[in-house]
């Protein structure tokens, strides 16, 4: 008897029972690159912030706040709206995902020629395209992130107009709540 009322209460447990499926991603991820032209040498570092929020599971709606700094140059900074998949989320220690996007900012999150003002702030509309993985780590709480990123900058500043397409590596870590 002991063994059928462990069993009716268990089993309903076990079968309805997921993966974690978590609400918010916190994420931090960075790139850096060295790259030269004709007028010398440029290092440069970017960081970007994004919260994202899963409205159903796997999909996740990312605003995405990016910072980019040189040296000899004003930073750069751009934010966007994006949404991304994740395959998997909550069930699996590595997870593929997708992203797309579109975002708007005062630079290129790289070295180019073209003066940065403030006051343009949307002077530099962007595409987001990419795709990659979610490790998870410690627990499964936190997560690598490590993502191809594919843009399509255009700039209109004073006149100046230029399209500068992008394909960048990064790398972050994320927190899952």
């Amino acid at each position: 008897m002991k063994t059928l009322l462990f069993l009716m209460a268990f089993l309903p447990t076990t079968a309805f029972c997921q993966g974690f499926l978590p609400r918010w991603e916190m994420s931090l991820s960075t790139d850096a690159n060295s790259f030269s032209d004709p007028g010398g040498g440029h290092n440069q570092i970017g960081l970007a912030f994004r919260p994202g929020l899963f409205v159903v599971p796997g999909l996740s709606l990312e605003p995405e706040v990016a910072w980019a700094a040189f040296r000899g140059q004003s930073p750069a900074v751009n934010a966007s709206a994006n949404i991304s998949y994740s395959y998997g989320m909550g069930y699996n220690s590595v997870v593929p995902f997708v992203l797309a996007g579109y975002g708007a900012g005062n630079g290129f999150p790289f070295y180019q020629p073209i003066q940065k003002d403030a006051t343009y702030l949307s002077a530099i509309t962007f595409l987001n395209a990419g795709g990659g993985l979610k490790v998870m780590v410690l627990g499964g709480r936190s997560l690598v992130r490590i993502e191809y990123r594919y843009q399509a900058f255009k700039a209109d500043i004073h006149g100046f107009k230029e399209s500068v397409f992008a394909r960048r590596i990064m790398v972050g870590f994320s927190i899952l709540l």
